[in-house]
């Protein structure tokens, strides 16, 4: 294997999701790095089968998209494609209870500043803003109850 392409495979995740379609590419869809490093692969597979009184259907659909490492990275840099970190890392954990707090207090916030947030606007959005941040501060509150 070429250095260059060894070095260049060192710098991007093992796998890459799809955030702009493109081809025959749908928006979440996933390339995986191969074994041997030298592609990028996304599989799919479908099946469909019905069975009525008169008779029966089936039908399979597969397909495999392969890109080279060098193509992904041009995607990647297109904005197609982004890399994936498939283990979880430390440094990213969120106490649920903590994130509960912290939306109880913007939506508190939002529900002070709603007058002056949207001064001018027509009655009904006011409402209806009013109506769904007290909404989900009653979910969040609730929730906030389940803590053991």
């Amino acid at each position: 294997m070429p250095a260059y392409l060894t070095k260049f495979q060192n710098k991007m995740a093992k796998t890459l999701r799809v955030i702009d379609s493109f081809f025959v590419m749908e928006l979440g869809d996933t390339f995986t790095l191969s074994e041997d490093g030298k592609y990028y692969v996304s599989e799919h597979n479908e099946e469909f089968h019905k069975n009525g009184e008169d008779n029966s259907l089936n039908s399979a659909f597969s397909s495999t998209f392969r890109i080279s490492p060098e193509y992904a990275a041009q995607l990647i840099k297109d904005g197609y494609l982004e890399e994936v970190d498939v283990e979880p890392s430390k440094k990213n954990f969120v106490n649920v209870f903590d994130e509960i707090d912290n939306l109880i207090d913007r939506y508190n916030t939002e529900l002070v500043n709603l007058d002056a947030d949207l001064a001018g606007e027509p009655e009904c959005l006011k409402v209806e803003k009013h109506t769904v941040l007290t909404n989900l501060l009653s979910v969040l509150s609730h929730l906030k109850t389940l803590r053991k």
